[in-house]
This record gives structure tokens, sequence and C-alpha cells, in this order.
């Protein structure tokens, strides 16, 4: 009876132990804290406010102290685990860039990204050439795939000059058109009959586009493999982890300073918690969520009077959303393609 008591105690002796340090479960795990829908659009929807300095408490949620306000934080709760097929299915077309600043005011540029997720690759051309080549047209409900990125020190580019959102809206559930697409942003006769996007990369680059200055600012990449995967999470639902090899050109008046010609190689990756706002359901990467997309680059060493040196890119983005996700995208295309995105 002894050995009873003694084993009673030293169990409740733990218990209380484990309370009394912070070791034993959080309180906020039993009550199941959950957010309001207006908290929860407020997190899918980036603007640059959420940058503004701090005044006692940030706007993006951020305390003075560092600590970040639990509004901004998706609970398990609130969490939701998608398809990956889904998620293939959405990012699958093309889609059509815009760039918000609170520094520069002539922010419009020739933008856009075609995905193609059966082949696991990636285009993007941005320029500034007084034009635009995709169509302006979204789908109905259409996705947005939107990068915040804030004026922190330390980022390579320096991004000192001010706040800026990159926002890609999806404007076809087909590539079908992107040879005609990169033909109209480059004024480059293409060859290959039905191309890859890695063959119209190829022939882009191998027609010198890149070394030549066909706008005042211009750049492109090719993002290879892509690779898309569910991620199993200590607690609650799968996250969403998206990565890529990125091969990028550039010149002219960037941010970043390409030496025309000389490609730079890196990489970009995130990991995403899904959710489910009014509009639909979303995957976020943000302070408390998932991951930080981040996208690290180096260039071969260019040489500029006999001095000799690499580029870097190297920076992560305050927020990074991809929503609503689409659930009628077979319907339109006609029929059911065989997404390889893993």
């Amino acid at each position: 009876m002894k050995n009873y008591s003694l084993l009673i105690k030293l169990v409740v002796g733990c218990a209380f132990g484990l309370s009394l340090f912070g070791l034993g479960q959080s309180p906020s795990y039993g009550q199941g804290r959950s957010l309001t829908a207006k908290q929860l659009d407020a997190i899918v929807k980036p603007n640059l406010k959420q940058c503004l300095p701090p005044s006692g408490r940030l706007k993006s949620g951020q305390l003075k102290s560092g600590r970040i306000d639990p509004a901004t934080i998706i609970p398990t709760r609130n969490a939701r685990e998608f398809p990956s097929d889904r998620i293939a299915r959405t990012l699958h077309g093309m889609w059509r860039g815009q760039v918000f600043g609170d520094y520069n005011k002539d922010l419009h540029v020739d933008y856009f990204w075609i995905i193609d997720t059966q082949r696991n690759e990636g285009l993007i051309i941005a320029q500034r050439t007084g034009r635009e080549s995709m169509p302006r047209r979204p789908l109905p409900n259409a996705p947005k795939l939107t990068y915040l990125m804030c004026a922190n020190e330390g980022y390579i580019p320096s991004s000192e000059g001010g706040s800026q959102i990159h926002e890609f809206v999806k404007v076809s559930d087909s590539i079908e058109d992107a040879p005609r697409i990169l033909q109209k942003a480059t004024g480059l006769k293409l060859r290959t009959e039905r191309p890859t996007l890695s063959e119209l990369w190829e022939e882009l680059v191998a027609s010198g586009y890149f070394r030549s200055l066909p706008a005042v600012a211009f750049a492109g990449a090719l993002f290879k493999p892509m690779q898309l995967e569910l991620v199993a999470s200590p607690i609650g639902p799968a996250q969403v982890s998206l990565k890529w090899d990125s091969e990028y050109y550039g010149g002219g008046a960037t941010q970043l300073k390409f030496t025309p010609g000389v490609p730079m190689r890196g990489v970009e990756y995130t990991q995403f918690i899904g959710t489910t706002a009014t509009s639909g359901d979303f995957l976020v990467s943000s302070p408390g969520n998932g991951k930080l997309s981040k996208v690290e680059a180096s260039s071969e060493e260019a040489c500029i009077d006999a001095s000799c040196y690499p580029e870097y890119y190297d920076l992560a983005f305050d927020s990074v959303t991809l929503g609503p996700l689409q659930d009628d995208v077979l319907a339109r295309v006609g029929k059911k393609p065989k997404y390889r995105f893993r």
C-alpha cells in the first residue's frame, strides 16, 4: 500500500512540475483556439500596410517586442489539408503579373508566369517595354499568387527604396498559347513546333535576347524541376512544401544588377499552411505560418574593368499566399490532364 501511495505522489508531483515550468500541454491547444472569418480574410490577402514601421504595434500583427500577434497565426483548428493534385491543378496555366509599391509610381511591366505542372517547370518574364503580352481578363474567381516583400534590412538586392507586392492573377488553365505569348513579348520568331517551356527558354537564351538590351529593365527565369509535396506537421493537418531550381537572366535598371548574358542560378522554396477563408481555400506562408518563402541565387563571376565578382540574390518574402484553390479546372480544360507535380 505504501508503494502505491508513493507512485501516486510521484505522478502528481511530475504533472505539477511540468505545468509549473511550462513543459505541459499549452492551454491554447485544449481550448481549441480559432480565428474569425475576418481575421482569416486579412491573413490570406497581403497588403503594403503590413510593412508599416513600429508604432507600439505593427499593422501586420508584429508586436514591437518582436512577438507575433496570435491573430496572424493560423491555429490548428483553422488549418486545412488539401490534396497536392488540387494544388497542382491550380498552379498549372498562365498568370499575369503586376507590381505594387510604395516608392515608385511607374511600376508597369510586361510581367507573366507560365507554369506546366505536367512537366514540373515554369517560365517567367518581367520587362518594361510599355506593353503587356498576357491577356488582362482573369478567370472567374481567379486564383492569385501574391508575394509581399517589406523593406527589411539585409536583403539583397537592397529594398531601401520601399516595399513591394508582386501579384499574379490566373488568366488561363491552358498553356497552349505560351509560344505566342513569348513571341509577342520578345519579338522573336520561335522555331520549335509545339515546344515545352524548357525548349522555349533554350531558344530565348540561345538567341542572345538576354545579352541585348530589349527594355529599360528586363529579367526572365526558368524554374525546373518544380516540386510540390505534403509535409507532415507535428500538430494538425499536413503542410505544403513548394520548391524549385532556378536559372535567371536579366539586365538594365533592375534592382538586382545582372550582368547581361551571365546566368544566375539558385533555389526558391517555401512551406505553406492551408486554411479556408470567406472566398475559398488558400495556402499561406508568413511569420508563424509554415516557413518563409526564400530565394537564394548567385552568378558566375562577372568581370568589369579587370575586377571579377559574383552577384548574389538572397531574400525572404514576408508573406506568400495562393488562392482561392480551384475545383472546376478539369471542366474548363475539357479533359483530365495527368499531373506529375510531386
